[in-house]
């Protein structure tokens, strides 16, 4: 195992013009943790496996950084351990803690200057120690919340302010997609994506890829998107190939037959996203 930031995997894209995956395990998931690293190891990708804040309620910080790096151990692709959308300074720190490579504060819903600020003090905190840091601009919406908001977009001249007040590894910006469950989505602005990306130096973060086709996802990043993160799909898959499973599967009433079954199925679907993104076979660009 390489274990790097996410700045380094993701320059290295950018400029290449692959896009890198950033696959949530759903809190540390022994199961959907082991399809994605045993899918980014047999096709060669570098990978970001990803920890959404409120996902790490249940095994908490340490459990997810133990489990990654335990399934990590024999592979030989780079990757990152990266904490998604952190909320405060205190879950910052339980990360770094946990042993993670990047981090997400997620200010987004703050005013311009309170976003600068706060994601400023992260970076004063956490670069020291060789971590990145994400931030975002632009809140990107949830579903669930999206009757109360209109669809967030970012503008050129937004990206152009916030980058030229903080020196961030990576920025995210809202382009058009949402958080959520989604058969579809089409509110993608690429023309939106390429302006940002001519004018600022951090690599640029898709955030809310559900329901977005893998054709979108492959035109995402060749608008200039490089990290592009997944959640909900492997979830949802896991839980569907799981429940199926356990009806049609010979398991014998043995729970780890059922998830090991469900953690192969969900393997297919995690290297269509590796292949969606251009970053299969690119780890050696890392060595």
């Amino acid at each position: 195992m390489k274990l790097v930031n996410a700045k380094y995997l993701c320059d290295v894209a950018a400029a290449k013009g692959f896009g890198i995956p950033a696959l949530n395990n759903n809190g540390g998931s022994y199961d959907v943790g082991r399809a994605i690293i045993e899918a980014a190891q047999e096709l060669d990708s570098p990978l970001i496996i990803a920890e959404y804040e409120p996902n790490l309620e249940y095994r908490g910080y340490d459990w997810a950084g133990t489990v990654i790096k335990h399934l990590a151990a024999e592979t030989t692709i780079p990757m990152c351990i990266a904490l998604d959308h952190g909320k405060t300074p205190q879950s910052i720190m339980r990360a770094v803690r946990a042993g993670f490579t990047h981090v997400m504060i997620d200010y987004a819903d703050k005013p311009l200057d309170e976003n600068v600020k706060g994601t400023q003090q992260i970076i004063d905190i956490v670069r020291p120690l060789g971590i990145s840091v994400e931030a975002e601009i632009g809140h990107i919406v949830k579903s669930s919340d999206a009757a109360g908001h209109s669809i967030s977009k970012v503008t050129v001249e937004e990206a152009k302010e916030f980058v030229s007040k903080v020196d961030v590894d990576l920025l995210a910006i809202a382009n058009g997609s949402m958080h959520g469950i989604f058969k579809e989505q089409h509110g993608m602005d690429f023309d939106l994506m390429a302006k940002v990306h001519a004018v600022v130096k951090p690599p640029l973060v898709q955030h809310g890829t559900n329901g977005i086709s893998m054709a979108d996802i492959t035109k995402c990043v060749k608008s200039g998107m490089t990290k592009i993160n997944f959640g909900e799909s492997l979830r949802m898959n896991y839980i569907s190939y799981f429940n199926e499973l356990s009806k049609t599967l010979n398991h014998e009433h043995h729970v780890w037959r059922i998830a090991r079954a469900a953690k192969d199925k969900l393997k297919d679907h995690v290297k269509e996203i590796i292949r969606a993104v251009g970053s299969d076979g690119k780890a050696s660009l890392y060595k």
